[in-house]
């Protein structure tokens, strides 16, 4: 049995497209208009593919739905510039299959990072995202101390102030959670600029 080796391409906004796609002569479509930019979103992926429906394709079906779970439920594969998930499969696949088919590695880039470097802000729009981290953080901080030293103004009213009390732990587990994501972002968007001034230096100003 034959297979289709699969070939790619990107499209103007960094979208990773396979040109042996059985829908890939809609994806090549210029100028689309809002819906079918809608449709092309849902479209693109293998799952959607004759190939992938046929088992024909090189990545056979089972893989196709084990690399799936681990890109939307793992969160194996993230951005290599902002640490965010990967949220467009065959971006994910043609990783894949130039380490596996020709020992190549490329960095996974989402599509903002992509245009942000397309536009040469890309360090610029990571300190943006890491500025907005930091805030959400001070945002939660104040929140839970703001709760807690107003937690006896409710001392009358049992229910309430069970409540408060409730509230403040709820939120420092909910802080906890989202602080240690935090730090796992940050950390990308710092191993993220490393490897930008390691690799694109050429691309903007670093500042």
């Amino acid at each position: 049995m034959s297979f289709i080796e699969p070939s790619f391409e990107i499209d103007e906004k960094g979208r990773v497209i396979c040109q042996y796609h059985s829908n890939y002569s809609f994806f090549a479509i210029p100028h689309k208009n809002i819906l079918q930019e809608k449709q092309m979103e849902i479209l693109l992926t293998c799952k959607t593919c004759q190939h992938y429906l046929n088992n024909d394709c090189y990545f056979p079906r089972k893989e196709i739905d084990r690399i799936e779970i681990d890109r939307t439920k793992r969160h194996f594969f993230i951005c290599k510039f902002c640490g965010n998930s990967i949220d467009r499969m065959l971006s994910v696949i043609q990783k894949l299959y130039l380490k596996e088919r020709f020992n190549i590695e490329i960095p996974l880039i989402c599509c903002s990072c992509y245009e942000s470097l397309k536009s040469h802000k890309l360090i610029k729009n990571l300190k943006v995202k890491s500025n907005r981290i930091k805030l959400n953080l001070l945002i939660s901080v104040f929140g839970i101390i703001f709760m807690y030293l107003t937690r006896n103004l409710f001392i009358s009213m049992p229910a309430i102030y069970i409540s408060i009390w409730f509230l403040i732990i709820l939120s420092l587990i909910s802080f906890l959670l989202q602080y240690f994501m935090s730090l796992s972002r940050l950390n990308s968007m710092k191993k993220g600029k490393k490897f930008f001034k390691q690799y694109f230096s050429d691309n903007e100003k670093i500042e």
